[in-house]
């Protein structure tokens, strides 16, 4: 593999070091001096070209055919056709967008190279530094789900995509080690039953186990997603959680990580991208083609993501106490939408509304509701509320509040002449339902359309002698 800067002794890939030794019997080749094993692999070496002295790496077959070598196990001969089948497709394809060229390849074995030599590169995540935001992970993804597109496209797959395997050349995000690709040319596998193929938690469910049947059509989609996950969460660790990227779970929130409309977005192209069942799951065209269209939709607020230098480095702990805000955020992204339908019903225009509670001009729920009492005050949620409210129109403006503790439920009230305000109607509360699920989204929107409903009806005045209508919403 091409060089890596040794990295941060916290940071997630601090066990790839360089080893440090001169050259070692069997390493130095026509043209190249070998100087040391590179990383963990033996067979991967830094070295420097005898006639120009530019320093590269080259990769060495692992285990390379013996003088009076007699039969050969299967598993050997299957490392090496593997070995000779990448060497050849680096040659073919070098100097394409996206991959990491080769710079020689061993000449005097055939149709059978034993090695071939490589640039050194960066990994990709040191690419990034402290200033770093989603989006420019999201970048640089993209622009290798294009290149893994076009390989889809010709019937190749990485099969083995995970961070260790990005790399950062000439200012450009590559791929390298396509030791357990499957090409075009060849049958559907060159592993074995048995053989596991891809790193844990990137590898697709249909490659945990290889039966030479799966060419890997889509696995690089859900590994591809996966280390998204990764780069994207820098003080994580190495692996992200395993199983499909569920947007409503916890361990695959990315709220910390900009705002609350992107970052949802966003995890919803890595749900479909990491689908559980194969036919369900995004294409690599079609992962490239969200993530461009995300690109075009929230690039521009850059002010919106956080910088990878402002998040908390403590590890798993400090997610879990940030619950409240993350359910905070969500609950008021998923309002605004709502808000703006009301607004625009009520006033014809969808920003005439605005957020934040103002005592001091009488700004509260007037409605009984039926809280139990938590403190003397009455009842006080923990979380708080979020409260939005139209501009005045005709004499009424349209409240919408959200009431969390612990759990969120919605209400929403007619508001008259204020202040003070008299109450001319109210709906709700909802059910308490856990904030970010979709069934919270869908009880809000059930009951902004019984305000939308209210509102378009031609009734004069709600509000009589015997108190102002009144209707429950029911989840």
């Amino acid at each position: 593999m091409p060089e890596r800067s040794i990295p941060r002794p916290s940071g997630p890939y601090s066990s790839h070091k360089l080893q440090q030794g001169g050259a070692a019997d069997g390493y130095n080749v026509p043209r190249w001096r070998d100087n040391g094993q590179l990383g963990a692999k033996k067979f991967v070496r830094r070295a420097t070209e005898a006639s120009t002295g530019r320093k590269g790496v080259l990769k060495h077959m692992a285990d390379p055919p013996q003088p009076g070598e007699g039969q050969v196990k299967k598993g050997v001969k299957v490392r090496r056709q593997r070995f000779y089948d990448e060497a050849h497709f680096m040659r073919q394809v070098s100097g394409s967008p996206g991959i990491l060229p080769i710079w020689d390849i061993d000449d005097a074995h055939g149709d059978k190279p034993r090695w071939y030599a490589m640039p050194r590169a960066r990994l990709l995540a040191e690419a990034f530094d402290d200033t770093s935001t989603l989006v420019d992970v999201v970048t640089h993804v993209t622009s290798l789900a294009r290149t893994l597109a076009v390989l889809a496209g010709q019937g190749i797959y990485h099969r083995d995509i995970k961070p260790d395997n990005l790399f950062w050349y000439e200012n450009a995000p590559v791929l390298a080690d396509f030791g357990i690709a499957a090409f075009a040319h060849l049958p559907a596998g060159l592993t074995q039953v048995g053989d596991r193929v891809g790193p844990a938690n990137f590898i697709a469910p249909e490659m945990r186990v290889a039966d030479n049947k799966d060419r890997g059509e889509r696995a690089d989609v859900y590994s591809l997603a996966k280390t998204l996950f990764v780069l994207a969460h820098p003080a994580r660790g190495p692996y992200p959680p395993d199983g499909t990227h569920r947007v409503d779970a916890e361990e695959f929130r990315l709220s910390s990580l900009g705002s609350p409309d992107a970052t949802l977005a966003l995890g919803h192209v890595l749900e479909a991208a990491t689908e559980q069942q194969v036919h369900n799951r995004l294409t690599m065209a079609d992962f490239h083609a969200e993530l461009v269209s995300w690109l075009d939709r929230y690039a521009t607020a850059s002010a919106r993501f956080t910088p990878f230098g402002s998040r908390s480095l403590g590890g798993w702990g400090p997610y879990l106490w940030d619950r409240q805000r993350r359910d905070e955020e969500a609950t008021r992204a998923i309002m605004r939408p709502c808000m703006r339908r009301i607004a625009e019903a009520l006033t014809a225009d969808a920003d005439e509304w605005s957020e934040g509670i103002d005592h001091d001009n009488g700004d509260r729920t007037l409605g009984e509701y039926g809280w139990i009492d938590n403190c003397e005050e009455g009842f006080i949620p923990d979380g708080g509320t979020i409260w939005m409210a139209t501009h005045l129109h005709d004499g009424r403006r349209i409240v919408l509040e959200a009431v969390l503790d612990g759990d969120v439920c919605f209400l929403a009230e007619a508001q008259r002449g204020g202040p003070p305000w008299a109450l001319e109607q109210q709906r709700g509360p909802t059910s308490w339902h856990r904030p970010r699920m979709p069934g919270t989204i869908d009880q809000l929107e059930r009951l902004t359309g019984e305000v939308l409903a209210w509102i378009s009806r031609p009734i004069p005045d709600t509000a009589t002698a015997d108190g102002p209508e009144q209707t429950v919403s029911t989840p």
